[in-house]
């Protein structure tokens, strides 16, 4: 009993990050990048992926994270077919369960959302100065409209810049409560839904915070959606458009952000050329390898 209380008050984490199945056609190399680099930004630890269908390039980011130790990635895989939402509530259950004892704080969020705190109080500083009753934040939503599909391959450092969703993407509405997200502490939290506790232990407290400090930056795509595609142009109940703010990142954080991007997408996607002529003709020629210089095969 001494060895499990020590460590529940000391987790492995302070913040962990649960990802809701990757799936779908669009290119999501540089989405995983963007959102790891920002969540680490905020003061996450670490994050798991869960992967339904994902291409063999965008599966590369992910291997050099779970290289680094920053992500743990879960196949999903089951002889029981079922549908997408139904796979969605099991991860739900299934990354509760994982960061129990393990992060003190856990978040669920959706590939194409992140969380923002504040230029002077980061996500985990306002985590770190909450009540020790408090289990269950919530925080509301700022929709920025995603207009186009992401790349799909790394070009030039030029290119990549350009391509940063929130570089790219800075036109929102008003934050919302709908669809909002929660950050809990998992020990404390019995059954969790997609977007609040279900269940808590008694006394355990829910907050909400407002968007002065923080938000779930949510890049909501006006394209391949099950309902509503180019939402934003949605005439309101009063015959009014919704009113469109540019909202940026705050410009050193964005500019951290950038760096922290470059940096793990050039270590992963800019490949070296080998000068074959400087290679060994024994390496080959011993095995009965093609001549590197007509053919590198097989090419990984």
């Amino acid at each position: 009993m001494d060895e499990i209380g020590t460590f529940e008050r000391n987790p492995l984490h302070d913040l962990t990050v649960c990802v809701a199945p990757l799936y779908g056609n669009e290119s999501k190399w540089l989405q995983i990048v963007e959102f790891v680099e920002h969540m680490k930004l905020e003061g996450a630890a670490f994050v798991y992926f869960y992967v339904g269908v994902i291409s063999d390039y965008d599966r590369k980011i992910l291997t050099d994270y779970v290289r680094t130790g920053d992500v743990e990635v879960i196949d999903l895989h089951d002889k029981y077919e079922r549908p997408y939402y139904a796979w969605h509530l099991i991860t739900i259950q299934d990354c509760h369960l994982r960061a129990k004892y393990h992060s003190k704080w856990v978040s669920f969020l959706d590939l194409d959302e992140r969380i923002s705190g504040t230029k002077n109080q980061s996500l985990i500083e306002l985590l770190n100065g909450q009540d020790s009753n408090v289990g269950e934040i919530q925080i509301p939503v700022l929709n920025i409209v995603k207009y186009d599909d992401m790349p799909e391959e790394f070009d030039n450092v030029v290119k990549l810049k350009e391509d940063m969703m929130f570089r790219k993407w800075t036109d929102s509405i008003d934050p919302t409560w709908n669809a909002s997200k929660a950050i809990v502490k998992p020990e404390k939290v019995g059954i969790m839904f997609i977007h609040f506790a279900i269940a808590k232990l008694p006394g355990v407290r829910t907050i909400q915070v407002d968007e002065s400090q923080a938000v779930v930056r949510h890049f909501r795509s006006t394209q391949h959606r099950a309902h509503l595609n180019d939402w934003q142009l949605v005439t309101q109940a009063d015959g009014s458009l919704l009113k469109i703010t540019k909202r940026p990142l705050e410009s050193e954080f964005a500019e951290k952000l950038t760096n922290a991007i470059i940096k793990r997408v050039l270590n992963v996607y800019d490949r070296v050329p080998v000068k074959c002529d400087r290679i060994a003709r024994y390496l080959w020629e011993s095995r009965n390898f093609p001549n590197p210089c007509e053919s590198m095969s097989p090419v990984f």
